[in-house]
């Protein structure tokens, strides 16, 4: 995608929200440093740009699933078909996004639709990187955007935004509208999410906590696949591999 005080909390059994904690004396929440727990799964949701060593990715047991880069407007990502079969045979979940952009939203979506048929995938997700329809798809579109693809699919994709934009979603929006049905995906590069409004959704899916913005040869990374370079964006999921599969199905 486009990009621009830890709080320890004693073990207590399993969280309501389906993280099992690990079994050391401290560990993190849903909300605060969850990719610390080794019982949370991890995504990858790489583009064209990011070079990905997929033999050394799998070393990493938290791997579960690729939210790839499939289509920006009206052109493809070329390296998303290919690396279809290189994440899947590898037993690795395979998804797609699309970074929504001004003109015909569904035009867009179709590319989108045509692409994940190419390579199996069911997840799919719309990337909405700023209110700002002179560069970016524009929030009405977006809706447009994910009725078409639920019309063909059966599905509503995931919404995939920043901090700034989950705030203006959740400020001109409600949970009668049609970004409450998509699951939400949030880029937040800090150690603790602060959600703070569920006039649309409760709670996260998915939680970008890592890319180019925090983690770089020079920094103290939060986490890293290995296989990847520190440009390499990385997600916690919020739940079990039962529902990751069910997401991806």
């Amino acid at each position: 995608m486009i990009y621009y005080a830890n709080i320890f909390l004693p073990l207590i059994g399993v969280l309501t929200t389906g993280f099992l904690l690990s079994s050391s004396a401290f560990a993190q929440t849903a909300w605060n440093r969850p990719w610390d727990d080794p019982n949370v799964l991890i995504v990858i949701d790489p583009y064209a740009g990011n070079g990905v060593d997929w033999d050394k990715a799998v070393t990493d047991k938290r791997l579960k699933a690729v939210i790839h880069k499939a289509s920006e407007g009206l052109t493809p990502d070329p390296k998303f078909v290919d690396r279809a079969n290189d994440a899947k045979k590898r037993g690795l979940l395979w998804g797609a996004y699309h970074l929504g952009r001004p003109g015909d939203p569904i035009a867009q979506a179709d590319l989108l639709l045509q692409l994940a048929d190419k390579t199996g995938a069911k997840f799919l997700a719309i990337d909405i990187e700023a209110d700002d329809p002179s560069q970016y798809m524009s929030l009405s579109d977006a809706g447009k955007f994910m009725e078409y693809v639920h019309s063909k699919s059966g599905k509503y994709p995931a919404v995939y935004v920043n901090f700034s934009v989950y705030e203006t979603i959740s400020r001109k929006y409600d949970k009668d509208s049609v970004f409450a049905k998509g699951p939400l995906w949030i880029a937040r590069f800090k150690s603790e999410l602060g959600l703070t409004s569920k006039r649309v959704w409760n709670d996260y899916t998915f939680w970008q906590f890592s890319s180019e913005i925090n983690c770089s040869p020079s920094k103290k990374c939060f986490y890293r696949v290995p296989g990847t370079a520190t440009d390499m964006d990385v997600n916690v999921f919020r739940d079990d591999m039962s529902a990751l599969k069910k997401l991806f199905d």
